[in-house]
């Protein structure tokens, strides 16, 4: 049976055997990793992640299991146990399953689906993983290494179907190509002079495999670790900061985690009680789009079954919008906005966010450098998700970047932090450039690069 034949097997069986409503989510995945060393592939890993999740209300009860047993018998044996272990839950008036929508939508554009991706030899696959290394370490002599290269896809195909009358699936495809690159100047014996040296990372993700260009992953991590080369300690200073794309996405990637209407709601947010302030500057709009033509997250429905949508989250710095499943949608007594997300079918839907990204400016990304007279062009920062304090949102990061003066990109710093206020970084933003980049980690984040008024840079 294809995963909507067995979701709706599941949801029958659960509602004969006692549920009040039941919804499954059926996913069948298939995924592929290659990690690369000296032009070798040095493990190839295969894994399928093929199972469901079933969730079932009973008297407001809410109980949730998985399997990936597709058998008769073990799935009706998942059902009687989860039955009988839901009747000690707690009830709360808030466990809801979604009605299906029957609003008419405009169309998604969804990105394309590689329908060859199964049945590419793995040959191939490792081949191109070998090219990422090969156009890293071609760039320059100073190359002298990979310290970190992957190739991975997965080709996923999902189904969810409830006893409310949601009944659909989709399928997604997925490739990633990862590169971390080290350079080093060589010593007076030629060898490369492993004081000096510094790594470049680049991450790039498609969803076909001819859209994955190892070279342009491989020159690109190679670029940023040249471009770090003779990097000193940076002096204690406050100054005005640049971010691209790859720095400037953990910032924005922070706000979409914190948006979500069921953390605001449980007072778990640093936007908690903000609704409807200013929290950033009038240059800053944020939009989560769920339907955005070809976006990598982009889709129709989310994990609940409920249509995406385009909302904006933060409007000329002031936050107007959140995210939301059902559950936060009742508990607000407000609708759903279609951000319900599954890690996998083992995972209870949560709440989190579709394409998020920061709305391009008018401005270019060498004019937005141009107009800064003294100041420092950010090109690493380190484990802000940790270091932020949830209460006052106050940070400090380790960093790298190039110093920049009177508009020219000038000397490597490193040995540096960062600090300030999350709230005080967003207030400062004074122009954002037109250059909007997709980085993909967790979250599809799109950024372009902007500019901070200040930052208080810590060094020497």
């Amino acid at each position: 049976m294809n995963p909507l034949e067995i979701g709706q097997r599941l949801v029958e069986r659960a509602r004969k055997l006692g549920a009040d409503e039941a919804e499954a989510f059926v996913q069948k995945a298939a995924t592929v990793q290659i990690e690369v060393k000296d032009r070798q592939a040095e493990t190839v890993t295969y894994k399928d992640r093929n199972g469901y999740g079933l969730r079932v209300l009973l008297d407001g009860r809410m109980g949730f299991a998985a399997s990936n047993d597709f058998d008769s018998e073990a799935s009706d044996d998942l059902i009687r146990r989860l039955i009988a272990n839901t009747r000690h839950h707690s009830p709360d008036e808030h466990n809801v399953l979604p009605e299906a929508d029957g609003g008419i939508r405009p169309e998604v554009i969804t990105p394309p689906v590689d329908e060859t991706l199964m049945s590419i030899p793995i040959e191939k696959k490792i081949e191109k993983a070998i090219s990422i290394e090969i156009a890293a370490r071609q760039t320059d002599p100073r190359i002298q290494q990979t310290a970190w290269l992957l190739y991975g896809d997965e080709s996923r195909e999902y189904a969810i179907v409830s006893s409310r009358g949601i009944s659909g699936q989709r399928r997604h495809t997925e490739l990633y190509g990862l590169a971390i690159a080290m350079a080093a100047e060589c010593g007076p014996d030629g060898h490369p002079d492993q004081a000096t040296a510094q790594t470049g990372m680049c991450m790039e993700v498609k969803t076909t495999f001819a859209a994955l260009d190892p070279v342009a992953i491989g020159r690109k991590a190679a670029g940023f670790a040249l471009r770090m080369l003779g990097a000193e300690d940076g002096q204690t200073d406050e100054m005005e900061a640049v971010f691209p794309s790859e720095t400037g996405s953990s910032f924005v990637d922070l706000v979409a985690g914190m948006v979500s209407a069921e953390l605001v709601q449980k007072k778990k947010s640093l936007f908690s009680d903000r609704f409807g302030e200013m929290i950033a500057s009038e240059t800053v709009t944020m939009i989560d789009d769920g339907r955005l033509e070809k976006g990598l997250a982009s889709m129709a429905v989310d994990d609940e079954g409920i249509p995406t949508s385009t909302r904006e989250i933060i409007r000329n710095g002031r936050l107007v919008g959140l995210l939301y499943d059902s559950y936060a949608a009742h508990r607000g007594q407000t609708r759903s906005t279609g951000n319900a997300i599954r890690d996998s079918y083992a995972s209870r839907p949560s709440i989190g966010p579709t394409n998020f990204y920061l709305q391009k400016g008018g401005i270019s990304r060498d004019r937005l450098i141009a107009s800064v007279p003294k100041g420092i062009y950010i090109t690493e920062v380190s484990g802000l998700h940790a270091s932020v304090d949830q209460v006052t949102g106050d940070f400090s990061i380790p960093c790298k970047g190039l110093l920049i003066d009177h508009g020219e990109i000038a000397r490597p710093v490193s040995g540096i932090m960062v600090s300030g206020n999350i709230f005080d970084f967003f207030s400062n933003i004074t122009g954002v450039a037109d250059d909007l980049t997709w980085e993909v980690d967790e979250n599809v984040i799109g950024v372009p690069t902007f500019k901070i008024g200040g930052v208080k840079i810590s060094g020497k």
